[in-house]
Order: C-alpha cells, then structure tokens, then sequence
C-alpha cells in the first residue's frame, strides 16, 4: 500500500515536471496608440484627418452663423409680422437646425471612417513589425500597453517598433 502511494506519488511529480514549460514566458508591451501618432506616416495621417476636420467645422460654423442671423433677424422682425409669416420663419429656422445637427451626426461619422481608412494600414504594418520583434526576442504575449499600470522599461517595446516603421519606408 505504502510503495503504491509513494508510486502514484512520484508519477504525479514526473508528469507535473514533464508538462512544465522549459521556457518561462516573456512577455512584451507596445502602446499601439503611441506608435501610431509618433511613426511619421502616423503624424502624416493625423495631420491629414485634423485639416479635413477644421474644413468640415468651417462649413458647419458658416451654417450655424446663418442660422443665428436668422434667428436674429426673425426676433428684430417679430413684432411687426403677422402670426403666420413668424411661424413660417420659425419653422424654416427649426428645420435648418435639424439640417444643422444631422449634418453634424454625418461629418462624425465620415471622420471616424477616414481615421479608419488611414489607421488601418499603420496598424497593420506596427503589427507586423510586432511579430517580427515577438519572433527575434522570443515574447510569447505582446499587449497593448496603453492601460498597463506597470511594467519594466525593458518590456515595452513600443520606441523600437517606431524605429523599424520609420526605417522601412
């Protein structure tokens, strides 16, 4: 009884020993944001996406500046119209704000599709470059590092993946 304890014992220990990893894990951040606003086809493209962001604010300013020079002429006009000429005006009013704020709603969205369109290409080019440091260095998890609390200097890789974007144009 007691060899047959000490038996399964040991097999228990060899199979436990066997099945262990002989490489511990390493493990590797990148703060893929970073590298995307720090490449240079990143702050390329962040420069792009800001200026077809300001023309579309422009246009939305200009129609809002027409909007409240209606409303101001309507409010100095109020008096004298008729009941019907001021809730025609009103109405017109009210429908150019709705065109206001769904224009809005479009431009939003047709921002974050482009910041897409430019993004995806970057990023799939950092993480490509990812693998090809994961593979060199030997980490078997690299994570976004954008929202660890801690981590060593030597585990974020995040300065040497801009380097190699940058130098392989």
């Amino acid at each position: 009884m007691k060899t047959l304890l000490t038996f399964a014992i040991s097999t228990l220990f060899s199979v436990t020993a066997l099945s262990a990893p002989t490489d511990p894990s390493r493990v590797a951040l990148v703060n893929i944001q970073e590298a995307i606003r720090s490449t240079a086809e990143g702050k390329k493209a962040e420069t792009t996406l800001r200026k077809e962001m300001e023309d579309m604010q422009k246009k939305l300013q200009a129609e809002g500046k027409k909007i409240q020079d209606a409303m101001e002429d309507l409010r100095k006009q109020a008096m004298v119209m008729d009941e019907k000429t001021r809730r025609e005006k009103e109405e017109a009013i009210q429908g150019q704000i709705m065109k206001l704020r769904e224009q809005e709603a479009k431009n939003q969205q047709k921002f974050q599709e482009r910041d897409q369109e430019i993004s995806q290409p970057i990023i799939k080019r950092i993480r490509e470059i990812v693998a090809a440091i994961s593979k060199e260095k030997g980490y078997t998890l690299v994570i976004d590092g954008g929202n660890v609390i801690y981590a060593q200097d030597k585990d974020d890789i995040t300065q040497e993946v801009i380097k190699r974007y940058d130098s392989k144009k």
